[in-house]
């Protein structure tokens, strides 16, 4: 049972991943195409809540593969991130996608 609920979350994070990075790709052309453009680029220190070397891995990996988004550098102590982003918002809003990130890396890597 275990075994089905790790290859369910491996394949919900893939699929999470793809519709997301597609999503970054399509509003990266859109902004290119307008004659305005609407980057708002910030740098965040993103909470680490990630237990494994691996989920910190696939986190600042993934980060680095959206366009806009790059993971710049990792604490030390491994509890924050550094990240640069093309479309920055507000803390709230980029800090609840992260997070639902990391918790989908979690489920994956246990």
């Amino acid at each position: 049972m275990k075994l089905l609920k790790k290859i369910y979350f491996t394949l919900e994070f893939i699929v999470f991943y793809l519709v997301k990075l597609v999503e970054a790709n399509f509003y990266i052309a859109w902004d290119i195409l307008t004659p305005k453009m609407h980057t708002k680029p910030a740098f965040m220190e993103i909470p680490v809540t990630l237990k494994s070397d691996l989920g910190l891995l696939l986190f600042s990996n993934l980060l680095s593969m959206t366009p806009g988004t790059m993971s710049m550098d990792i604490s030390p102590d491994k509890k924050t991130v550094l990240v640069h982003v093309l479309y920055y918002s507000t803390d709230d809003i980029m800090l609840k996608d992260f997070n639902r990130i990391q918790d989908k890396i979690k489920r994956v890597t246990g």
